[in-house]
């Protein structure tokens, strides 16, 4: 290791957590840290990586050049595995190569998340490009039904001409003649739909569920593929046309209808609730009473070391606020204005609903609106779960311990199931 980045690490180490983690992992690099958890230490599941292939890939990164040699290296490891599934795919090893591209997707993915559109634009198309490409050939090759769909995109009820692009997971062990429960994952700002493969996807369908999810807009993958569509006010559009689409589908119980949130899918699951009643349970990881008040420490985000400015600009971007003029201006418009609007009345929810969330989640108001959240419930069944850090799971959605997470989300799904 260079002594320029030995020395940064060092540094780094001080510097406070990200995402609600009380412990780093392998980097000093707090922002570098949380991702390495996230993608690809948690994908380790499902043989979605391989220890040697991130501890190759992560030995290489320059600390002191961050998002640079990040993009770089995790990338160079995603285009090798690549190469290699491509390979066996030629002699004839179809499910090692549907494995094989499963990783790749993983590194490209990892490599994905430190991109933006200020900084790195032609590195973030590229290496979504890239991701994709990886997820389709596994999902083409491996075993596990994966339907690419494109849900119609209604607007205060009638249909428009834009659709959101999503996956539908075939439940296995059922009667594929007969309608299954199922489950709506709802991702965070920072999530592409293909994440729900360890979210709860590759679980929920050997436990017998369909597990549907969509990109929103708002998301990254939105945007990319497609610009025009922008969230708009407290995005129930988009809530509303994911139940239709699943209530016109004869494999789906819509008797049987869970809703999963994490991050921003967090405040969505809780909207979701308070406009619609047609679902089961829901499980919010972390509820949002207001937005903007959890996420408010992103107005400093403008003193922030390149890497957090990078990730404020995306976020910008994202939601279709222009940052070219002024970074401050542009975060103090994304928090106030566009997260302004996403507001939930607890009151009004009726469904049963467990309130998930790590005990470090987002700071102090994360997990206080996360309690109140719960107190204000209108569910004749509510649940409150908060995640300790001797569970290993404190940090934001858990992103330190998915399994837990999944464990936590499925069981409060089937005492549901089992209670009516």
């Amino acid at each position: 290791m260079k002594f320029k980045s030995a020395a940064f690490k060092v540094i780094a180490k001080r510097m406070r957590r990200a995402r609600g983690f009380t412990k780093h992992f392998y980097f000093g690099h707090p922002f570098l840290d949380a991702w390495f958890a996230w993608f690809p230490l948690n994908q380790i599941q499902y043989d979605g990586a391989a220890v040697g292939e991130i501890f190759n890939a992560a030995s290489r990164i320059d600390e002191s050049k961050s998002a640079t040699s990040w993009i770089a290296e995790w990338s160079a490891e995603g285009e090798r595995v690549k190469k290699y599934a491509e390979s066996l795919i030629l002699n004839n090893h179809v499910f090692s190569a549907g494995n094989a591209f499963l990783r790749a997707y993983t590194y490209y993915r990892t490599a994905h998340l430190a991109t933006d559109p200020a900084n790195f634009d032609a590195e973030m198309r590229e290496t979504y490009s890239c991701l994709s490409y990886c997820y389709q050939r596994f999902r083409e090759l491996s075993k596990v039904q994966i339907d690419e769909i494109q849900v119609p995109f209604k607007k205060q009820g009638k249909e428009t001409s834009r659709e959101l692009h999503g996956y539908f997971l075939k439940a296995k062990n059922l009667d594929s003649q007969k309608p299954a429960p199922t489950i709506i994952w709802l991702s965070g700002a920072e999530s592409i739909a293909e994440d729900v493969y360890w979210w709860c996807g590759a679980e929920g369908i050997e436990r017998g569920y369909n597990v549907f999810v969509v990109d929103n807009p708002g998301d990254t993958a939105t945007r990319i593929y497609n610009e025009d569509v922008l969230n708009e006010g407290a995005g129930d559009d988009t809530l509303i046309s994911q139940l239709d689409y699943l209530h016109s589908r004869p494999d789906v119980d819509s008797n049987n209808l869970f809703v999963y949130g994490i991050s921003m899918g967090g405040y969505r699951a809780g909207r979701l609730g308070q406009i619609d009643n047609r679902v089961s349970g829901i499980i919010a990881n972390a509820p949002m009473l207001d937005a903007s008040k959890v996420l408010n420490e992103v107005k400093n985000v403008y003193k922030a070391p390149k890497e957090a400015q990078g990730w404020a600009k995306r976020m910008c971007w994202q939601f279709g606020v222009d940052t070219c003029v002024d970074l401050k201006a542009a975060v103090h418009e994304l928090v106030d204005e566009v997260w302004g609007k996403f507001v939930v009345e607890p009151e009004k929810i009726q469904v049963p609903f467990l309130v998930m969330a790590g005990e470090n989640e987002l700071g102090g108001e994360g997990i206080r609106q996360a309690h109140e959240f719960y107190d204000r419930l209108g569910s004749h069944k509510k649940e409150k779960r908060i995640v300790t850090e001797y569970e290993c799971g404190e940090a934001h959605c858990q992103l330190n311990n998915f399994p837990l997470a999944r464990q936590i989300m499925f069981d409060w799904i089937e005492d549901i199931r089992k209670s009516n």
